[in-house]
């Protein structure tokens, strides 16, 4: 009887374990998880790649680079992608970064516009204004995180270095409806529902609710009068305790419906700026997943 056998009769689980690893382990050879040979890597790496196993791609793509021991920037642009698609935009940006800062490298413009691109989607405003801009696609990077820090408004000859005429005057008028955005005070909504029920409301141009805050807040002050006026002194306390959370709700949703009205015309504008997003409008890695 061979050991092979004598395990099987021995340890039926034991023998499936082991089966289990010897076809993983030779599923991996035939695959080339353990080539050394930097083609056969290359290649499974863009097999992986195409499949969107994107972690294990990036591992054979180093592996490839380590191996080879050449600079190669269409692999390390490819890494980067694959740290992109996974939406670890942080090294992402580093990797693109090694390629922007290569004077040499022919993808270098497309390096930059995915620096940019990905420092936005980390919310590094100050580290996308720190990285400039050379051309519109990039300046539309740099606007946008701008904006976003709310650095001080500037006048019309700002985009004069926008090259495209039509998105030159575009951004533009943008920037002027932005500036003309007029903001509501939550606090000044949450005073004018203290003085009068509702009136917050109307203040934020929503005449309806105002109207029913003001309504039933009034209502349930003039059947807690009643009440108390006929000597109903458990139904005087429950609509108390009614008139006073209708008076507090109107006064918190005044404060809160200031803070969404807000929100609401500031994210409408980052739509509309959205429009000429270069970068949606012909993203950068179409042909690398091709």
């Amino acid at each position: 009887m061979t050991r092979l056998q004598t395990i099987k009769s021995r340890s039926p689980k034991a023998f499936l374990g082991l089966t289990i690893v010897l076809m993983v382990l030779c599923q991996s050879v035939r695959s080339g998880d353990l080539s050394t040979d930097p083609v056969k890597i290359c290649r499974f790496a863009d097999h992986l790649f195409r499949e969107g196993d994107y972690l294990r791609a990036a591992i054979e793509y180093e592996r490839y680079l380590y191996l080879s021991a050449e600079p190669n920037d269409t692999i390390l642009f490819r890494i980067g992608l694959c740290h992109q698609f996974r939406e670890r935009y942080d090294y992402a940006a580093d990797v693109f970064q090694k390629i922007a800062g290569s004077d040499s490298s022919e993808l270098r413009s497309t390096a930059r516009l995915a620096v940019l691109y990905n420092l936005t989607k980390l919310q590094k405003w100050e580290a996308v204004c720190d990285f400039g801009y050379r051309n519109d696609d990039e300046f539309y990077f740099y606007y946008f995180a701008g904006v976003k820090l709310d650095t001080p408004e500037r006048d019309q000859s700002h985009f004069n270095k926008v090259q495209d005429d039509s998105l030159r005057t575009a951004l533009s008028r943008l920037d002027d409806k932005r500036q003309r955005l007029k903001p509501k005070s939550p606090l000044l909504s949450a005073t004018l529902s203290t003085v009068i029920p509702g009136l917050g409301k109307a203040y934020l141009g929503r005449c309806g609710d105002a109207i029913f805050a003001g309504g039933m807040t009034g209502f349930a002050a003039l059947l807690t009068w009643k009440a108390f006026t006929s000597k109903l002194i458990v139904t005087g306390v429950v609509t108390s305790g009614i008139t006073l959370s209708f008076y507090l709700g109107t006064i918190y949703g005044s404060y809160i419906g200031a803070r969404l009205y807000n929100d609401h015309i500031r994210d409408t504008w980052f739509d509309e700026l959205e429009t000429f997003n270069p970068v949606n409008r012909q993203p950068y890695w179409t042909a690398w997943q091709k």
